[in-house]
């Protein structure tokens, strides 16, 4: 009778330690590097909740983004500047880029820039430019 009796009870508190697992209504997940772009020298991080960080580089190659709320550390391993980038026609000529950026955790991105332009329009049929 004992061991039934714990039983129902340990059956009861189960769901109960579970549910104090789940984050409740005010937490919020975690983010992640989504996109990098150029402005010159200054990199932009877009994080895929909307949050934007950026560095500038001409200084260095390696550092920490300025004010962010998700510290992280980029490594520019390969930058060659744009001589269109104040053509002004917006982000179409971004410089040729290879970073890395990398958070507390030990988890690591890595991005090129331009962006891969598909070599035939699917979909609509329309390629977007960057705005």
């Amino acid at each position: 009778m004992r061991f039934a009796a714990r039983l129902a009870a340990l059956s009861l508190l189960a769901p109960l330690a579970l549910a104090a697992c789940v984050p409740g209504p005010g937490t919020r997940a975690p983010s992640w590097p989504d996109k990098i772009s150029f402005r010159g020298t200054v990199m932009q991080v877009s994080f895929n909740d909307g949050t934007n960080c950026q560095a500038n580089i001409s200084d260095q190659y390696t550092g920490d983004l300025v004010d962010c709320p998700y510290p992280m550390r980029y490594q520019v391993t390969r930058f060659e500047p744009s001589y269109l980038a104040g053509s002004g026609v917006g982000d179409l000529f971004q410089p040729y880029a290879e970073v890395t950026l990398k958070d507390a955790a030990g988890r690591r991105w890595h991005f090129k820039t331009p962006r891969d332009v598909p070599p035939h329009a699917r979909g609509e049929g329309q390629i977007q430019l960057p705005q």
